[in-house]
């Protein structure tokens, strides 16, 4: 069982700021993320044009579809995800699914 790590791109909806992308973000961080103990990290960064990756590791593959089940019944993923527009956004093809080889931490 090795690690993956997902890298979910995230594009604001309109009327939306980076504040509420990060008051949202914590909001999920807090009312789930911290409740799933297969998710052994997560990272929110900008990115140069922009946009914005959240960065997560789950323990497996299994973990991380388990998760995501998850998410589509709570309230503070929903939070998180009306920030963003999601108009265009396939799953299938932009969410970059990576085998962790290692992680280090400073």
């Amino acid at each position: 069982m090795s690690p993956v790590t997902i890298l979910a791109p995230i594009k604001l909806a309109k009327g939306k700021s980076e504040a509420d992308l990060r008051a949202a973000s914590e909001i999920f961080q807090r009312d789930f993320v911290c409740h799933e103990a297969s998710i052994l990290r997560r990272e929110l960064v900008r990115k140069p044009d922009g946009t914005y990756l959240d960065i997560v590791q789950f323990r497996s593959h299994e973990d991380y579809l388990d998760v995501t089940k998850r998410e589509m019944e709570s309230p503070a993923c929903a939070a998180f995800f009306s920030v963003m527009d999601l108009s265009d956004f396939d799953p299938d093809t932009e969410m970059d699914v990576h085998v962790t080889l290692e992680t280090h931490l400073a």
